[in-house]
């Protein structure tokens, strides 16, 4: 029979989504004639219930990615706008570039934005990718 790994209000890192989150109710699945559940479930606010297995403690999930490397590695660059020079987009916060957040100690791989997205609400983007760097690891 199953038993319960984590307890309401416990933050685990949710790996299908990589994002931490909290558990808001643990969900036991019951069978006639049985004393106990036969399964366990964990709802953490995400549109779906979550098996044992797709969670991770909060230590042993810090643990992991610390060996990995993957600690400091995230922030953003600057890219250079290819499509309109530093004279036509005067409205930009950093005319002339756009921010790219990158997860490795190269710089490539992780969020990049659209240039017509970026060009209708720079300010927007601009604070999405300081979050997308600040909320790695909180």
């Amino acid at each position: 029979m199953a038993k319960a790994k984590y307890h309401k209000s416990q933050r685990v890192f949710v790996k299908p989504v990589g994002t931490w989150a909290y558990v808001e109710a643990v969900v036991p699945k019951w069978i006639n004639g049985c004393e106990e559940p036969i399964k366990i479930t964990y709802d953490c606010g995400m549109g779906r219930e979550f098996a044992q297995e797709e969670l991770e403690e909060e230590s042993a999930a810090l643990q992991t990615t610390a060996v990995n490397g993957l600690g400091g590695a995230w922030r953003v660059v600057r890219g250079h706008n290819r499509w309109k020079s530093a004279e036509q987009c005067g409205h930009h916060p950093h005319p002339g570039t756009h921010p790219m957040v990158v997860t490795t100690e190269r710089d490539w791989g992780g969020w990049r934005v659209p240039g017509a997205e970026y060009d209708l609400d720079p300010n927007r983007v601009e604070r999405q990718a300081e979050i997308i760097v600040r909320a790695r690891f909180s």
